[in-house]
């Protein structure tokens, strides 16, 4: 039987957005006892330090607008963990997080997380063979023959310091890509309904008519997730 542990984090605000130097009460003690929370006591994650850009930039390095979200994370050990209203998705450092102070965050750690569930999203750290490295991704939709997967990454677009123009500052941009996992192929992605048919193989027919008959659109990806379902079930 999995063990379930509630993890309540007081935020003191009504609402908290990235980029804002609110004092937060997110329940230290327990954020901190959840760095050695994991399976045989490993941990999913710990406290590092925020530091700020030399210079303003504007816009926000986090997916979520609010830091008032909930997780639910599954734990390599089979443990279930539960987070409230505190947590967001840093894309610059490619980790999830939850604000325990004015400088400073809780960071988690997915050496012992199997995966995490924010928003009725679930977010797995998977090997990316064309980032050369482990990332952290959204799953849009999974089946026994494939997996897309969303990844988000933040560039820097270049201020102007002449007063005449509108953007002064650098700003933050949150750019998305998405990739396609099939077998030991791993390659980018895009989402439309020819490319979606073409994973299908034999039962691409099947999809469309699925499809068409729901009014789906191949490009939405909460259709997406429910035209993969259905593929599940051919």
């Amino acid at each position: 039987m999995k063990k379930i542990a509630i993890v309540v984090m007081c935020v003191l605000a009504t609402s908290l957005y990235a980029q804002r130097d609110d004092a937060v009460d997110a329940n230290n003690n327990v954020l901190g006892a959840l760095a050695s929370y994991g399976p045989d006591g490993a941990g999913v994650g710990g406290s590092s330090v925020v530091f700020n850009p030399s210079r303003p930039i504007d816009g926000s390095v986090h997916v979520f607008d609010t830091w008032r979200n909930n997780a639910i994370i599954q734990t390599t050990g089979g443990m279930t963990l539960r987070l409230r209203d505190n947590i967001n998705l840093n894309a610059k450092r490619n980790v999830f997080e939850s604000k325990i102070g004015r400088d400073s965050v809780f960071t988690f750690d997915f050496t012992n997380i199997e995966k995490m569930v924010v928003n009725n999203k679930t977010y797995k750290n998977i090997f990316s063979p064309v980032e050369g490295g482990y990332r952290l991704v959204e799953v849009v939709a999974e089946t026994d023959d494939f997996a897309i997967y969303k990844d988000y990454k933040i560039d820097i677009k270049e201020g102007n310091p002449n007063p005449m123009l509108a953007q002064q500052n650098d700003k933050y941009v949150m750019k998305d890509s998405y990739y396609v996992k099939k077998g030991r192929s791993f390659k980018k992605f895009k989402l439309k309904k020819s490319n979606f048919l073409k994973l299908a193989g034999k039962k691409a027919d099947q999809l469309e008519a699925y499809a068409d008959k729901n009014n789906f659109n191949f490009r939405d990806e909460k259709d997406l997730e429910k035209i993969a379902s259905y593929y599940g079930t051919l």
